[in-house]
C-alpha cells in the first residue's frame, strides 16, 4: 500500500508549508482534517480541494460538504461535472501524476489557499498512524483577524500628526492672519482720515464763530 507524502504551502507564503503523509486508501476529508489540524485552524467551515495544472489553475472541485439533490439538477442542467465530496473520494482515485497538484481553499469566505504538490511515494510502515504531519516549516498566520484598538488610537494619533505636517495649511493660515492685519492697519488709516477731517470742520466752525463774534462786538 502506497503512502503520499504532501507539501502544503500558504499560497502567499510558500516559506510556511507542512509536509503530510496520508495512504492511499484515505479519502481527502482524512487529508482535509490533517491539513487543518497541522496549521492550528479550527475546524468549523467548509473546503474544497480542487485538481490543478502545474501552474495551479483550479480545475474539478471536491467539496467537503454533501451536495443537495437540487444542487445536483442544477449541474446537470448546466452540462457541468457533479461535484466530488471528500469522503467519498480516496486519494490514489485522484493521483495520475507523480507530482500531483491540488489547491485546497479553507473557509470559502475568507479565502485561505494552499497550494498541495506531491513530493514522494513511499511505502505503507505498519507501525505507522496515518495521516500525519512529519514537517512544520514556519509560523501559519492567525485564523482570525484581531481588532488592536490601541493600534486604533496610535493610528489616529498618527493621523494627527500627518495634518500637523501640511505645510500648504500652515501657510494659508498665515496668509489670512496676514490679511487681518492689513484689514486692521487700513482701518487704522481711515480713522485717522477721519479725525484729521473732525479737526478741519471744528477749525473752521471755529472762525466763523470768531468772525462773526467780531462783527457783533465792531
Amino acid at each position: 500500500m502506497a503512502v503520499y507524502r504532501f507539501r502544503v504551502a500558504f499560497e502567499d507564503n510558500d516559506d510556511v508549508y507542512r509536509e503530510i503523509e496520508i495512504k492511499s486508501t484515505q479519502n481527502f476529508e482524512d487529508f482535509h482534517n490533517v491539513i487543518v489540524q497541522s496549521i492550528g485552524f479550527d475546524n468549523m467551515h467548509d473546503a474544497s480541494f480542487y485538481i490543478s495544472d502545474d501552474y495551479f489553475r483550479k480545475g474539478e472541485e471536491i467539496t467537503l460538504r454533501p451536495i443537495s439533490d437540487e444542487e445536483k439538477k442544477q449541474l446537470e442542467r448546466k452540462g457541468l461535472a457533479i461535484k466530488r465530496q471528500m469522503n467519498k473520494c480516496k486519494m490514489a482515485s485522484l493521483i495520475d501524476d507523480p507530482h500531483q497538484k491540488f489547491v485546497y481553499v479553507y473557509d470559502l469566505k475568507t479565502g485561505w489557499t494552499f497550494l498541495v504538490e506531491l513530493v514522494k511515494i513511499l511505502a505503507d510502515d505498519p507501525k505507522t498512524n496515518y495521516p500525519r504531519c512529519t514537517k512544520t516549516v514556519g509560523e501559519a498566520p492567525k485564523q482570525y483577524k484581531v481588532v488592536n484598538i490601541v493600534g486604533g488610537m496610535e493610528d489616529d494619533e498618527n493621523f494627527e500628526d500627518d495634518d500637523a505636517e501640511h505645510s500648504d495649511d500652515e501657510a494659508y493660515a498665515h496668509s489670512e492672519d496676514e490679511t487681518a492685519l492689513l484689514e486692521g492697519e487700513e482701518g487704522e488709516e481711515e480713522t485717522e482720515d477721519e479725525i484729521a477731517s473732525e479737526d478741519e470742520m471744528d477749525a473752521s466752525e471755529f472762525d466763523e464763530d470768531h468772525v462773526d463774534d467780531g462783527k457783533e462786538d465792531f
